[in-house]
């Protein structure tokens, strides 16, 4: 079988499309499947109609509706697997419905306020668009996956959309107390912006003062600046370390030496890749409920709801006080896993709808 696999990203962008792309290749071709990768950011069109031409199967990764309509002219079937939340109405807050209850809701929301200037209300019509766009994708293409349960079910799509999950490598050695940094050590690690709820492990951290531990933040964004300001009128600069960007190798190693990642997410995340990649260094993780975060960090994590930076403080506190325990439950991350999110079972799955497709 020869498979296509599309991404819009350009090379060695941080993305998780590509870190699942990077990983499920080797795996396919493993299984005597012969694939190329695609990206329509940077190949030319001329390299596109080709690689269509070469290709049995499509597996895109972007709702990408001039490349699915290329597919289809050339008579290619397409899997397509959704890495992003596809509403806007679903992005803080999520409830299941059916796709006419969605689309409804989707429209209202988009809706522009009465106060709004008029280039936000002209806005209105770009959303309306995009989404367009993305609907389109979607009724070109004839299977359907997404990276977790939760994006699964949040499309509310009337046909099937099965859940594939990203493959992780989980090769870490066992890990002990001579491995963690002292004082023990809470890190966050992604985007900082309001919809990732740094501020919330900020004030989660000031509740728990009186304990002697350190908090490390690695990314960089727009709150930065703010969250800098929090942390000084909290009180609490002395214990929180923000280190900006660090590459990916480095930070696995500053989170593999923490007693904890924190996952402290307001938006629906649709999978939540991080928690995977701190149990691939056995590290217990603390998230929030939020999209398909639980799945992804699996029952032996720690949990909190939404916003509940009270519970988050507990569970940090916790962890200090019964640091066994999160060893424990770090390495029990680490099996969880080694069992549900290899290299093979992902490829495998895939393999198994294209053969499908491909015999129908």
């Amino acid at each position: 079988m020869k498979l296509l696999i599309q991404h819009t990203h350009i090379p060695d962008e941080i993305a998780g499309v590509l870190t699942y792309i990077d990983a499920i290749v080797p795996g396919l071709n493993a299984m005597g499947v012969e694939t190329r990768v695609l990206s329509t950011q940077t190949n030319a069109i001329k390299f596109w109609i080709s690689a269509i031409r070469w290709a049995d199967i499509v597996h895109m990764n972007s709702n990408h509706l001039g490349f699915a309509i290329l597919c289809r002219l050339f008579g290619k079937k397409i899997v397509i697997k959704y890495h992003y939340l596809f509403y806007i109405s679903t992005h803080s807050h999520y409830e299941k419905m059916s796709l006419w209850q969605r689309l409804k809701r989707e429209f209202i929301q988009t809706l522009p306020k009465s106060h709004y200037p008029l280039k936000w209300k002209l806005h209105t019509v770009v959303k309306w668009a995009r989404f367009g766009i993305r609907f389109g994708t979607a009724l070109l293409c004839d299977r359907h996956t997404a990276c977790s349960q939760f994006l699964a079910e949040s499309l509310s799509f009337p046909w099937k959309v099965s859940a594939l999950n990203c493959p992780i490598a989980s090769s870490s050695p066992e890990k002990a107390f001579d491995n963690l940094f002292q004082p023990y050590t809470f890190t966050y690690v992604g985007r900082l912006n309001p919809d990732k709820g740094v501020d919330l492990l900020l004030r989660a951290t000031q509740l728990i003062q009186e304990q002697s531990f350190q908090v490390k933040i690695i990314g960089s964004g727009q709150d930065l600046e703010r969250l800098q300001t929090l942390a000084k009128e909290l009180g609490i600069s002395d214990r929180v370390e923000f280190l900006g960007s660090r590459p990916n190798r480095e930070a696995l190693e500053i989170v593999r030496s923490s007693i904890a990642l924190v996952v402290p997410s307001r938006w629906q995340e649709p999978a939540g890749y991080v928690a995977l990649e701190a149990a691939s260094v056995r590290t217990c993780a603390i998230v929030a409920k939020v999209g398909g975060l639980p799945e992804m960090a699996g029952n032996s994590s720690l949990f909190f709801e939404r916003e509940d930076y009270k519970t988050l403080a507990q569970q940090m506190q916790a962890c200090l006080e019964n640091p066994t325990e999160a060893l424990i439950r770090g390495n029990r991350a680490n099996q969880y896993i080694s069992e549900q999110f290899t290299v093979e079972k992902a490829a495998q799955e895939l393999l198994e709808i294209c053969q499908e497709m491909k015999s129908n």
